[in-house]
C-alpha cells in the first residue's frame, strides 16, 4: 500500500472512531447467481433482506457537520458511479441521505410516450424516500430520492433525484416540489465543498445521467438506438400532501397505502438538451416543469419501510456525466 492511500485510509478510520458518521462496516452478500435472475426475483431477494432487518423503532436522524464532509471526501466516491452491484461494497459508509423508507414499486408507461428501455415500463423497482441530511437551522429540509429498476440478466438500472441541494427551507412537506435527475449549483460554503468533492469524478456533479435507463428494457432486451430525455422530474401527485411544520417524515410515507401514485414522471423538452446547467435557477426549475410531458407513473406495489438493510446496505449507482 502506497503512503498515499495509507494516510487516506488512517484519516477515515480516525473520523470514523470520533464521529456519528460511518452506520455501518457490515458486509451484505447476494443470493448465488443472483445478476442472472428476472428482475421481479432480484426485487424479491432485496425486498426480503429490507423486511427481515425493519426498524423496531425508528433511529435518530444524524447530523451532517465538518467530519462527515471530511471523511466523505477522503471516501473514494468513484465507487459511487463505477460498482455495478445492488448492495454496498465492504467498509462503505453513507454520509448523506442516511435515514430514509423504501417500497416496492412498478413504472406504468404513458402511452404513446417515445423514450425506449425502462420508460417503456417495468414491473419491478424499489424507491427509496429520504432527507440529505438533519435539519438545522443552517441546513434545510432537503428531499430526495433513488430509484433502483430491476432487469432481468442484467444490472438494474438506478436513479437519484433531488429538489434543489439546499432544499426548500422549514417545509416539512416531502412532497411539496418536483425532484430532478439534474439540479442548480448551490450557493453556500458547504454545498461548495460538496460540489468540489464530487467535481473529483465528474465535472458536471449536480447532473445525474440517465440515457442508460433507455438503452435496456426491464426484460434484458437492448436497444440499438435508445431514445431518452436529458432531463426528468418526478412530480408528486395530489393525494400526497403532508404537514409543512417539523416532524419525522418517514411516518408520513410509512402512511402511504399499497397501489398510489407516487410520483408522476416528466421529460423535459428536446430543445433544452443542450441547455447549460451552469446556468440552471430556481426559475428554470418551474419552466421547465411548465413545459415538461408526462411519459410514467411510479405506483407503490407495497406499503414503506424502514430498516437497516434499506438505510445502509442498498447501494444505488450514480451514472454521473463524464
Amino acid at each position: 500500500m502506497n503512503y498515499s492511500k495509507s494516510l487516506k485510509l488512517s484519516i477515515l478510520t480516525s473520523l470514523c472512531l470520533f464521529s456519528t458518521s460511518c452506520l455501518s462496516a457490515k458486509t451484505y452478500h447476494l443470493p448465488e447467481g443472483y445478476e442472472a435472475l428476472d428482475g421481479c426475483t432480484k426485487q424479491e431477494a432485496l425486498w426480503k433482506k429490507i423486511v427481515s432487518s425493519k426498524h423496531k423503532e425508528l433511529p435518530e436522524f444524524k447530523s451532517f457537520g465538518a467530519l462527515q464532509l471530511m471523511a466523505m471526501g477522503v471516501q473514494e466516491l468513484t465507487k459511487k458511479k463505477a460498482r455495478q452491484s445492488d448492495v454496498a461494497p465492504k467498509g462503505w459508509k453513507k454520509y448523506l441521505h442516511r435515514r430514509g423508507s423504501i417500497a416496492k414499486v412498478k413504472i406504468v408507461p404513458v402511452e404513446g410516450q417515445p423514450y425506449s428501455g425502462i420508460f417503456k415500463g417495468a414491473p419491478c423497482a424499489l424507491l427509496r424516500l429520504s432527507i440529505t441530511y438533519k435539519p438545522t437551522k443552517k441546513r434545510k429540509f432537503a428531499p430526495g430520492l433513488a430509484l433502483k429498476i430491476f432487469r432481468s440478466k442484467e444490472p438494474s438500472a438506478n436513479v437519484s433525484a433531488l429538489y434543489k441541494l439546499d432544499g426548500q427551507g422549514d417545509n416539512y412537506n416531502f412532497f411539496e416540489n418536483p425532484l430532478s435527475n439534474i439540479v442548480p449549483i448551490g450557493d453556500g460554503i458547504g454545498l461548495k465543498l460538496v460540489h468540489t468533492i464530487f467535481k473529483r469524478v465528474s465535472d458536471y456533479p449536480e447532473e445525474i445521467l440517465i440515457d442508460h435507463l433507455a438503452s435496456i428494457d426491464s426484460k434484458g432486451e437492448r436497444y440499438s438506438n435508445p431514445v431518452s430525455p436529458r432531463q426528468i422530474f418526478f412530480v408528486p401527485q395530489g393525494n400526497l400532501k403532508f404537514s409543512s411544520s417539523k416532524h419525522d417524515i418517514r411516518e408520513d410515507f410509512h402512511s402511504i397505502p399499497e397501489g398510489t401514485v407516487i410520483y408522476r414522471l416528466y421529460a423535459a423538452p428536446e430543445k433544452y438538451n443542450q441547455f447549460n446547467y451552469d446556468n440552471y435557477t430556481d426559475e428554470n426549475i418551474k419552466e421547465f416543469v411548465a413545459e415538461s410531458t408526462p411519459i410514467a407513473d411510479i405506483v407503490s406495489t407495497s406499503p414503506f419501510i424502514s430498516s437497516e438493510f434499506g438505510d445502509v446496505g442498498l447501494f444505488f449507482r450514480h451514472e454521473l456525466r463524464p
